[in-house]
């Protein structure tokens, strides 16, 4: 999944201190319920690995939200993000 404006980057060190090395899946329920805060209940989200950077330390785990279809907006995508941010996932 390439970068795009309608995804969340969560750098992949910061799962692996708080999850345990490769342990991702891990906070699925954390993240599926950030994005259910902002965007309700009916929300899903997608999720890819991005390890295209030789570094390891730039490697993320990218959020595709969407409700019906829909993808989120920047206000609610900036949302999200200040919530990973509270929690030392952004």
């Amino acid at each position: 999944m390439p970068a795009s404006p309608t995804l969340l980057g969560i750098p992949l060190p910061l799962l692996d201190d708080r999850y345990g090395p490769g342990n991702a899946d891990e906070a699925e329920d954390t993240l599926i319920g950030i994005v259910q805060a902002e965007m309700g209940t009916q929300a899903t989200c997608s999720f890819d690995v991005d390890t295209r950077h030789p570094n390891p330390w730039f490697h993320q785990l990218l959020l595709e939200p969407r409700v019906a279809g829909k993808a989120a907006s920047p206000e609610q995508l900036q949302a999200m993000s200040a919530q990973l941010v509270a929690i030392g996932l952004g």
